[in-house]
């Protein structure tokens, strides 16, 4: 399996777990949390990489749905055989 469909594999299980009625109401709850907030705190630059740590969690789960539901990453990753050369010695050595 290449690099890019293992990713598109995970960015896939992304979509699926957000697209359930739980899952729309937790991203909900982290955009609400972490989503429409600015990070910077003045004078406190700890408290400012806290808060955009936070943010960088939801971020990072958009930008998986968005990944998943992209049309041209999937053609590409479509495109290509699901293995390759280091993929197909792995299985051979076993």
């Amino acid at each position: 399996m290449t690099k890019k469909y293992a990713l598109l594999e995970r960015a896939n299980d992304y979509v699926f777990t957000f697209s359930t009625g739980e899952g729309k109401r937790v991203l909900e709850d982290l955009r609400a949390a972490y989503g429409d907030r600015l990070s910077y705190v003045k004078g406190d630059p700890f408290e400012t990489s806290r808060k955009e740590g936070q943010r960088e969690v939801y971020l990072h789960i958009l930008h998986q749905i968005k990944l998943a539901t992209d049309r041209k990453y999937r053609e590409s990753v479509s495109a290509n055989p699901k293995t390759t050369e280091a993929d197909n010695s792995e299985q051979e050595e076993d």
